[in-house]
């Protein structure tokens, strides 16, 4: 179809690029807020503290936040499906539990080990994943139990005393690739599959589909008990990534170790931009949440804040963030009304429509 050269785009015509579209833009407002954040308490907490503003820091802060990164991917996915799992600070804790467990009492190497903890992650999510799926059990409830569950096998474990283990993931510890820790690595791995398997696949418009209504998802052809099952084994599978990256970091198997991580995560996914009513999030909004709230505690340290005030700034961090999400979707409901009423259907002359012929049913049709 050849259009008229000459003929100037008008204002309906025109599209925002795909790099600003809506969706983008409304992207946008999240990100630059959470940039801004971070360079400016980086610049204040330097001001206070030349070790701050260093390569050595800035890796650690990387370092340490690989896990809840790595949980932040999953939970990701999850919220985004329209569900949420609040077991997976106690998944970290068992996991750091059975790899000192193996290695200490089983001397297993590290690939060995590594996959033991991928089955039970993938088991503890196939559980997960049936049991909401067709038994309709709303995922809060079920990993809300499952929190405790878990918890108390991890316990049980270690006789509720924390194992330490002086070798095993060494290469976690050591190895290097263009500057970076291998757990750093293996988070930027994990981001950039997940991001394109959510972003620019099937799979990822499914899950969006799901989160936005799950009933209509399924009318449309969404297979949404299969989504809903993947996206949960992706999940613990992924925690029991993030419980071997926490072994790796402290070197030992700590029961009580990833106590608050689920909340700290949902904090960092909230914070970029995800809805907790499901249908919207980005993984790179987790992955600059996650950040914030790494230069935050960085920041706290570096500023000698007493630990006890800790809590209070990151629960502080999640209220506002709950806030700040509730405020843009009473907004973005607002806007979509006001586009509604003023659309060129809804001006048109209800009288047109007398003038259209009702077509007769053919002869013999109910």
């Amino acid at each position: 179809m050849t259009g008229d050269p000459t003929r100037k785009p008008s204002a309906e015509s025109f599209r925002w690029p795909s790099v600003i579209s809506p969706i983008g833009r409304e992207n946008i407002r999240v990100y630059v807020p959470l940039v801004v954040a971070i360079i400016g308490l980086s610049i204040y907490t330097g001001s206070r503290n030349d070790l701050f503003l260093t390569w050595n820091n800035f890796e650690l802060i990387l370092l340490a936040s690989a896990p809840l990164g790595i949980l932040a991917v999953g939970q990701t996915l999850l919220l985004v499906g329209g569900h949420l799992d609040l077991s997976v600070g106690s998944m970290v804790s068992m996991t750091s539990v059975i790899v000192a467990l193996l290695i200490r009492d089983h001397s297993l190497g590290e690939v060995p080990i590594l996959v033991v903890v991928l089955i039970i992650g993938a088991l503890v999510g196939l559980i997960y994943g049936l049991i909401v799926a067709f038994i309709r059990v709303p995922s809060f409830i079920l990993t809300l139990g499952g929190l405790s569950v878990i918890s108390s096998i991890g316990l049980t474990l270690s006789n509720t005393a924390t194992i330490g283990v002086r070798e095993g993931f060494g290469s976690l510890r050591s190895t290097e690739l263009l500057g970076f820790r291998l757990p750093v690595i293996i988070w930027m791995a994990v981001l950039v599959v997940a991001g394109f398997g959510l972003h620019f696949t099937r799979f990822g418009r499914n899950v969006f589909a799901m989160g936005s209504s799950e009933e209509a998802a399924y009318l449309s052809g969404v297979p949404t008990k299969l989504t809903t099952v993947v996206l949960f084994m992706v999940n613990s599978m992924l925690a029991a990534v993030a419980g071997v990256l926490f072994f790796a970091r402290i070197g030992a198997g700590a029961p009580r170790g990833g106590i608050g991580l689920e909340l700290t995560t949902i904090a960092a996914i909230v914070l970029g931009g995800a809805s907790l009513a499901g249908g919207r999030g980005t993984i790179l909004g987790s992955f600059l949440g996650v950040l914030t709230l790494g230069f935050v505690s960085s920041s706290l340290t570096f500023l000698d804040v007493p630990e006890s005030y800790s809590p209070l700034v990151f629960g502080g961090v999640l209220i506002g963030a709950v806030l700040i999400t509730a405020i843009a979707e009473i907004q973005r409901q607002r806007a979509s009304t006001t586009v509604v009423e003023h659309s060129p259907e809804s001006d048109a002359d209800p009288a047109d429509d007398n003038d259209t012929e009702i077509p007769k049913p053919r002869q013999g049709a109910e």
